[in-house]
Formats: structure tokens, C-alpha cells, sequence
């Protein structure tokens, strides 16, 4: 099965600074004029849903900040490829503020004791700092503010960074403040006027961890040439913090102490994103899941996730259906329900397991008449009307609301007891029967003939 979702590596990230599939290179820019504007100890929150793309973007603006930096170990051709496109603004004079970015994901380190400790690990690590003679007092200096924040051996971390075993050398200092300036000074040293950190995934840690990291950084690692960029969901990350403190505690007020700036996520230009992975409105099934998108307001890695198994459950015969014209004889019902049925199946899923449920034990209708706004012309439900009936005030015909014809849709599907005396529901063109529920859990769950695995 196709895997829509693009994943932050290095390539994808190169690739999409060239492309800008989702016009997002100019957010980009903005923030990157953002960053260079920093004179002094900051710390920057970019706050967007899960999903919203957060990681790539900030993975983008690192790649963009060390790509402009005459220093860094870039290749020149991926340096070119990665800013050509980048729409900054001409400036005839030279610009000598270049800084250094370094990223850290907080959720993968959060089984660490202390915070500080793969922090200080992934920055060495990124700025690829030669741990030869040349480099010892960047060495010595960490180490130094290791044990004086931690008070832990450092044997652990020492043989990741090198088998010579530099931190062995290390003495506890009690100047700890000195020793971070120390450090950086050290670090930024013809590498760049300044140093900014990209932490990501931090709502998503164990409470402790978070608030012990943004403590730590707040209390050792805060430096008038260090900007600090939180890459979050600001409100799962305030519950976090209510988790750690307790329910009653001001957890936005406490967030305020570390954030000088908050900046929300940029949205993306959808229209070229339904283009990137092919959702067209070519086809009722195309219109139908983009509406359904809207209506529970998916983030980027959702509609991803969405739209493959869309297309893994009913692309074919939503697309291709004169080869499964043998399959609906029996009227259009079996069509309609992949083409409306199945896609807000998989929809509510995503969304809510409960709300799933209770649609499909006919205990809720509601997704079903939001998903029927789209039909503004009636022209689906016009379909469903007998002879005999209007949605349309008519002397000879009797007179039927929307609503009542999208309850007997549903009701016919996933309400109505049939039996032999009682075995189908005929709605103007469509035909329903005992099995068509079974149809539609079927071809949701991709266990169908039509499901498209490959």
C-alpha cells in the first residue's frame, strides 16, 4: 500500500527547499529573517497541531540556516540546491551574521535522566566537532558542564562521542555559568555569530523530562548568542505541564517565562498539496474526501494517512467503474456506498473510534447529514426520491425534507432489521439490503475484492 507521507530526511528536506510542493518557502524566509533579528538570549515557540508539518519545517529552516553559513560542512552543490529557490530579498551588501543550527528531538531522548546531557551530546555531535587535541577545551568545557549540572559519571556519554575517552580528563567546575560561556564561545568561534537550537517533539515526552529540560536550559544553557526554537503543540503541551505540576497549576503563565515569542505554524497551500499526492476533483470519491478532510479539519500526516487507504479501499471501482458494473446490478447502492459510505468509515476512524461506533450501530447520524452539505444541488438525494415525491412544494407529489431522506439512507444501511418477508430498501435509483453493512465494514477495513494493497 502507497505511503503518502514524506519523511524529514536529509533528501526530502533538500528536495522540498527546491520544489516547495506546499508554498511553504517563503514562511521559511520569514522565519529565517525571524532568527537573524535575535540579538540576545531568546527562546521561540512555533505552535501547530499535530501533523501540521512542524518537523519538516523546522528540519527546512536548519538545512537553510547551515546551507547560508560560508562555514559549514556542506557540500556547494547541496547548498545551492537547498537556497536557489528560497525567496530572499536582493541585497547588494555583504552578510557577515551567518549562524549555526543544530536539532534535537526531545521525545527520542526523553528516557534519558537528564535532559542536559544528550542536548550537549547532539550539539557537539551536529557541529561535528573534532574531539582530537584541536578541539579539547570544547571537550573539557562540556564535560565540565555535564557533571556540574547532572553530578552523574559521565561514562555513558564519553564512548558515544569517541573511543579515546576525552571525558576522562574532565574536573568538576564550580563556575558552571563561565563554563556554558566557555563553551559557546568555543563552539561559535569561526563558525558563526549564532548558535540556534531547534527542540522538537517536546509535548510529546514524559512530563518530568519536559519540564526538567526546559528548566535546565532556562537555568545553564541560556546565552546571549543562543536562540531556543520549540517546535510544539503549545496546548498538549500545557497539559503536560499540568501533569507534572497539577491540574490547578498556570501552565500557560509558566510557559510565558521561557517563551520571549510565539509564532504560529504557516498553513500550507492545500490545493498544490491535493496535487502532490494526486487527490484531483475529478470524481464524486475525490470530492467526498476532501470534504471530509474539511470537515474534521485533518492536519498534512492525516490527510496522508487518509487518502492512501481511500485509495487502497475503492480507487478502482470509484474510478474505473465500468469494469465492476457486474458488482451493482442490483441498482446503484453498492456505488454509492463506496464512493460516500466507506470513505467517511475510514474518516471517523482517523477522528474518533467512539464516534465510529456509534455510526455504525445506528446510534448517530451526524456525520452523515455534515457530510450531505455538500450536496447543495440535491442532486444525490434527488436520486433517492420516489416517484411520487419532491423536495419541492408540488400539489401532486408529496413533500419530503433532506433530512428525511438522508435518515432513510442511513437508516437503511446501518438501522434496519431485514428478514425474508422484509430483505431489501429500494431509494429511488438505489437498493439496499442486509449485506450492504457488511459491504461497507468490508471494503473500509480494505478486506474486500477491491482493495488495492500494492
Amino acid at each position: 500500500m502507497k505511503k503518502y507521507e514524506m519523511l524529514p530526511t536529509e533528501e526530502n528536506i533538500i528536495e522540498t527547499l527546491y520544489n516547495d510542493p506546499i508554498n511553504r518557502n517563503k514562511d521559511i524566509v520569514y522565519f529565517y529573517n525571524i532568527l537573524q533579528a535575535q540579538e540576545s538570549a531568546s527562546a521561540i515557540a512555533i505552535d501547530g497541531r499535530w501533523g501540521s508539518g512542524k518537523t519538516f519545517f523546522v528540519r527546512q529552516t536548519q538545512m537553510v540556516i547551515n546551507a547560508l553559513n560560508p562555514s559549514s560542512t556542506i557540500d556547494e552543490e547541496t547548498k545551492a540546491k537547498a537556497t536557489v529557490r528560497l525567496p530572499f530579498p536582493k541585497n547588494d551588501e555583504e552578510n557577515e551574521n551567518y549562524s549555526i543550527a543544530v536539532y534535537y528531538d526531545a521525545w527520542e531522548n526523553d528516557n534519558d535522566t537528564e535532559p542536559v546531557l544528550s542536548l550537549i551530546y547532539e550539539i557537539t555531535k551536529q557541529l561535528s566537532i573534532d574531539f582530537s587535541l584541536s578541539d579539547i577545551s570544547i571537550v573539557k568545557t562540556a564535560g565540565a558542564i555535564i557533571e556540574a549540572i547532572s553530578g552523574h559519571n559521565v561514562n555513558g556519554i564519553k564512548d558515544a562521542l569517541t573511543s579515546e575517552d576525552p571525558f576522562t580528563k574532565f574536573k568538576e567546575e564550580k563556575d558552571v555559568e563561565q563554563k556554558i560561556k566557555d563553551f559557546f564561545a568555543s563552539i561559535l568561534a569561526e563558525r558563526g555569530n549564532r548558535l540556534v537550537i531547534f527542540i522538537d517533539e517536546l509535548d510529546r515526552c514524559k512530563p518530568t523530562f519536559a519540564v526538567h529540560l526546559l528548566e535546565q536550559i532556562k537555568h545553564y544553557i541560556f546565552d546571549d548568542r543562543i536562540t531556543f526554537v520549540f517546535s510544539i503543540n503549545l496546548e498538549q503541551l500545557q497539559h503536560t505541564i499540568k501533569h507534572y505540576y497539577g491540574a490547578d497549576f498556570d501552565s500557560c503563565r509558566y510557559l510565558d517565562r521561557f517563551f520571549d515569542l510565539r509564532v504560529s505554524m504557516p498553513p500550507a497551500n492545500m490545493e498544490k498539496f491535493y496535487s502532490e499526492i494526486g487527490l484531483e476533483s475529478r470524481y464524486y470519491v475525490d470530492i467526498v474526501t476532501k470534504r471530509i478532510i474539511n470537515m474534521y479539519n485533518f492536519e498534512l500526516r492525516e490527510i496522508t494517512r487518509f487518502y492512501s487507504q481511500i485509495k487502497a479501499a475503492v480507487y478502482e471501482p470509484t474510478h474505473d467503474s465500468k469494469k465492476y458494473d457486474f458488482m451493482f446490478s442490483d441498482g446503484k447502492g453498492r456505488q454509492l456506498i463506496l464512493m460516500y459510505i466507506v470513505p467517511l468509515l475510514i474518516g471517523l476512524k482517523i477522528v474518533d473510534i467512539s464516534k465510529y461506533d456509534n455510526f455504525i450501530n445506528g446510534r448517530d447520524i451526524e456525520p452523515l447529514k455534515e457530510l450531505l452539505d455538500i450536496d447543495e444541488d440535491n442532486r444525490l438525494l434527488g436520486n433517492m426520491l420516489n416517484r411520487d415525491e419532491t423536495f419541492e412544494k408540488d400539489d401532486e407529489k408529496k413533500l419530503v425534507t433532506r433530512e428525511e431522506m438522508i435518515q432513510r439512507f442511513y437508516d437503511a444501511i446501518f438501522v434496519k432489521q431485514y428478514n425474508g418477508s422484509n430483505y431489501n430498501t429500494v431509494l429511488g435509483q438505489y437498493e439496499f439490503s442486509k449485506e450492504s453493512k457488511t459491504f461497507a465494514l468490508s471494503a473500509a477495513s480494505m478486506m474486500s475484492q477491491f482493495a488495492e494493497l500494492s
